[in-house]
């Protein structure tokens, strides 16, 4: 196993010195073209399947469980369909005796790919938006005359035109990309909640970059979209906490994408004001001088344990939103 992990680390490696020398050759100036779409990786084979890493807080001592495999079908003219399924349950219990103080997380992502001396990455300065298509089999679509708003891009664009001009604080843009809840603005969000993490090759390995995967409301759960996000709105987190110091994503240095589904949204930092409490919240919520009114009860029917079921085709970067409409 060791040598086929080294022989692998070593193939990426060749390839990559030659795909640079190739490109030194034909002097191009940058290392990826702006026009058409930069697959980053698919869904189609059982290779793909097994570049899939999964995880939750099973991990750690909590109870909610998923799983990722592969999945076919017949598409729309009788040709067969594959793709991933990541599903199973979350949960906001806490065991008794447990050390955790919060629960209700799972999540995949691809796996790093290493090279001889260093992880390979996609570059992706020159595609400034992540378009990744999915199908949610637990949706329950709303009817056309329903006047509740379905997810509208804008929310998105405009979070990345107040990081570009410097004008939006760093809990404005948590509230507007992740959905985070403050003492002004409780979160309406209804969980499950799923989000698109990206981790770059930066100092700190816990590092993710996060915006909320919107889905419509009015696609029913036979129905496949495809969701475009500006990279510049992802906002930096750590260990489920928005960093107080966003830095910007090094998008010329990609090392995994994938997709968390949670019970409520990141938290804000501590110096901001958090939301006053709910029952859902709490449920999620361990403190030191448990009273009987603001803490959970270990088996409590304030735990909440949710189904989720997500197909997931693949995921690009592109120049433009049109380009994402036609993948």
């Amino acid at each position: 196993m060791a040598w086929t992990r080294w022989g692998q680390a070593l193939h990426r490696s060749i390839s990559a010195l030659r795909h640079e020398a190739a490109r030194i050759m034909r002097m191009e100036v940058t290392s990826e073209r702006a026009d058409g779409a930069q697959l980053l990786y698919r869904i189609a084979k059982p290779q793909d399947a097994a570049q899939i890493a999964t995880g939750s807080d099973s991990d750690i001592g909590g109870l909610s469980r998923c799983q990722f495999s592969l999945e076919s079908e017949s598409g729309a003219h009788g040709t067969p369909q594959t793709f991933g399924r990541f599903y199973g349950t979350i949960s906001s219990h806490i065991p008794r005796g447990s050390r955790l103080e919060r629960s209700g997380y799972a999540a995949f992502r691809n796996v790093k790919r290493p090279r001889l001396f260093s992880v390979e990455g996609w570059d992706t300065t020159m595609h400034p938006y992540l378009a990744i298509k999915v199908r949610n089999r637990l949706a329950q679509a709303r009817a056309a005359d329903d006047p509740a708003p379905a997810p509208a891009p804008s929310a998105s664009l405009r979070a990345a035109l107040q990081t570009q001009d410097g004008t939006s604080s760093t809990v404005a843009r948590a509230v507007e990309a992740l959905g985070c809840q403050t003492s002004t603005a409780p979160s309406a969000l209804t969980p499950p909640l799923f989000y698109v993490n990206v981790q770059t090759d930066g100092p700190v390995t816990t590092d993710l970059y996060q915006h909320r995967l919107q889905l419509d409301d009015h696609v029913g759960p036979d129905e496949w979209q495809t969701i475009t996000l500006p990279l510049d709105a992802f906002v930096l987190t750590n260990t489920g906490v928005v960093s107080e110091m966003q830095v910007s994503m090094l998008r010329e240095k990609v090392l995994t994408v994938g997709l968390s589904v949670l019970m409520e949204p990141p938290w804000l930092p501590a110096g901001a004001a958090p939301a006053p409490a709910t029952p859902s919240v709490r449920a999620l919520r361990r403190t030191s001088a448990p009273t009987d009114d603001a803490s959970p009860v270990r088996g409590h029917k304030r735990d909440v344990s949710l189904p989720f079921d997500l197909d997931v085709a693949g995921v690009w970067v592109v120049a433009t939103p049109t380009e994402a409409a036609r993948l």
